[in-house]
């Protein structure tokens, strides 16, 4: 993933981010979100330092891949990373959540490398058939 990286375009949209059925997309950089949603079949790369105010939805057989770092709500605003049927987010870096990780049946999660690091302040709610693999630091022993 940090190949891709280097040669990605800055993002410039808005804060609301939403990635349309069967559209892929790559973006590098930093910003501020009101909210991440991927529609069903879609696929996104984020490379730089990203937070999220409100909720991150990946739909079905969506594809959320992250090189970097990734903080999702507050502590006064719990918020929730979705991953729903035939999903799966790619992380090489570091995710804070303040709120849950849902993983929803035939789900995956994947940590690049063996630098990875997950810090959920909720719980982690996983459906039948999910996949954890790769490497990573569970700061807060939810897995």
């Amino acid at each position: 993933m940090e190949a891709q990286c280097s040669s990605l375009a800055e993002y410039s949209g808005s804060a609301k981010l939403v990635i349309n059925e069967g559209e892929d997309y790559a973006f590098s950089g930093a910003k501020s979100f009101n909210f991440i949603k991927l529609e069903k079949d879609a696929s996104l790369l984020l490379c730089g330092s990203w937070t999220v105010s409100n909720d991150v939805d990946i739909k079905e057989n969506a594809l959320l891949e992250l090189n970097g770092s990734m903080s999702v709500g507050s502590n006064k605003k719990q918020k929730e990373i979705k991953v729903e049927k035939g999903a799966t987010f790619r992380i090489e870096g570091n995710i804070t959540i303040y709120g849950d990780l849902i993983l929803e049946d035939d789900s995956t999660i994947e940590f690049i490398g063996e630098d990875s690091v997950m810090n959920i302040f909720g719980e982690v709610d996983m459906g039948d058939d999910v996949t954890v693999s790769g490497v990573f630091e569970d700061v807060r022993n939810r897995f």
